[in-house]
């Protein structure tokens, strides 16, 4: 029988930093790594409304990203 096994976790925010000479929207992304397992949708939601805040960008996407190995026992 074959199980999960937690990796590890990212939280990916993506901030619109600007416009090109077009007018397009630039983004600049951050990773944070070593989110914890099982962590509540709503303590992401939290946290990246907080960090958004400091930077004064305006937040356009959040992602979080889990990796588990596939164990056969």
């Amino acid at each position: 029988m074959a199980t999960f096994n937690f990796s590890n976790a990212t939280l990916r925010l993506s901030f619109v930093v600007g416009t090109n000479d077009k007018g397009e929207p630039v983004e600049k992304k951050k990773t944070y790594n070593n989110i914890k397992k099982g962590v509540e949708v709503e303590s992401l939601v939290t946290v990246s409304n907080v960090i958004a805040g400091l930077t004064g960008n305006t937040m356009s996407k959040v992602e979080f990203n889990e990796l588990q190995e596939v164990l056969s026992n």
